[in-house]
């Protein structure tokens, strides 16, 4: 490889040590549950396929999928046919769905989230609403009695805009305010006929539609705020006050506006024992190794990615397994890790007393 520079010969050594698991493996592939194709999600566990699993030596796959209950659905399926290691990017608030769920009577709920163990925090997805330039609307915290459009069914801004209403409002979502087109469609809807007040969009700024609108589009359409004076702690538990930028939206705003974020964490599923447990320890150890280069050479949202165990949102533990490799990574302690369980969580059976 001499002569090569330095990325081309690290991708074909990459690309080698990728071959060599994939005929070792055939069969015994560890799957990566990831958001659809086209989201940052899944490019973000393409750099883990690449940069990470073959110098861990693990025989690692990405899967695409339709947002959180998707990959829980198939987290589920797997678990039913015998179960194995898998591993998947999901946000924060899914665990808070589930307390939710269980809390109101659903036996079952616990069942989804329970098994799953947090292996690393990763970076923070944006929540935009899009309202009408004349809209009354000036704040996320306005928006109780509006017609919302919330995307896909099984879309992650579906579930993130159900379970922050239900924080924000202590109210169930009122379903027959909440349509579900996709954000083209539902922009449409919301100048035209006037039968969306809000257009809901969950995903890492800058979102693509939204900065490149032209310098005319603030004549009809805004971005809401989150208001820092009205916070709500059920809300700030679960997510955390961010920033929308200028530079992401010049064509939308003039200056900074506070807003609501939700951090997307790389979980596990799996019994944490045996070639299991070999293979969250080393892809732990190689990840915390190969995070600068990725930082440096792959998606820009590596740079957003700080190496550490912070605390995490409700209903999220971090693995047994892998997590006291990450720490000593990171320089700090096990007993640094926060990981207090609640009451509640022990009552659901989401900890155990182990």
């Amino acid at each position: 490889m001499k002569g090569l520079c330095r990325p081309a010969g690290r991708l074909l050594v990459a690309l080698a040590a990728a071959l060599q698991l994939a005929a070792a493996y055939a069969g015994n592939e560890v799957r990566l549950l990831t958001g659809p194709e086209e989201s940052t999600q899944h490019r973000i566990g393409n750099d883990l396929v690449w940069n990470v699993a073959p110098f861990a030596d693990v025989p690692l796959k990405t899967v695409t999928t339709t947002g959180p209950a998707d990959v829980l659905q198939k987290l589920r399926d797997k678990a039913w046919e015998g179960g194995g290691l898998d591993l998947a990017l999901l946000p924060a608030d899914v665990a808070q769905t589930y307390l939710l769920a269980a809390e109101r009577g659903n036996k079952d709920a616990v069942f989804w989230i329970a098994p799953l163990r947090v292996i690393a925090p990763l970076y923070d997805e944006e929540i935009h609403f899009v309202v009408r330039s004349d809209s009354p609307y000036r704040s996320v915290q306005d928006i109780r009695d509006a017609r919302i459009d919330v995307g896909p069914f099984t879309s992650q801004t579906a579930l993130t805009v159900a379970t922050l209403y239900r924080l924000l409002f202590d109210a169930q979502p009122p379903m027959d305010k909440f349509s579900h087109f996709g954000p083209t469609q539902a922009l449409a809807n919301l100048l035209t006929d006037r039968s969306v007040d809000v257009v809901a969009v969950v995903a890492d700024q800058p979102v693509a539609f939204l900065a490149n609108m032209k310098p005319e589009a603030r004549r009809f359409v805004r971005l809401l705020k989150w208001d820092t004076g009205n916070a709500v702690a059920a809300a700030l538990g679960t997510y955390h006050v961010s920033t929308l930028r200028a530079t992401s939206y010049p064509n939308l705003l003039d200056e900074d506006v506070a807003a609501l974020a939700v951090r997307l964490y790389l979980v596990a599923r799996g019994k944490g024992e045996g070639e299991d447990a070999g293979r969250l320890r080393r892809l732990v150890e190689t990840y915390c190794r190969e995070l600068p280069r990725m930082q440096s050479d792959g998606n820009a949202k590596w740079r957003d990615v700080v190496l550490g165990l912070p605390a995490l949102a409700p209903g999220w533990h971090y693995s047994k397994t892998s997590t006291p490799g990450l720490a000593r990574c990171a320089g700090l302690a096990e007993s640094d890790i926060p990981d207090a369980c609640l009451p509640q969580e022990y009552a659901l059976g989401i900890c155990s007393l182990d």
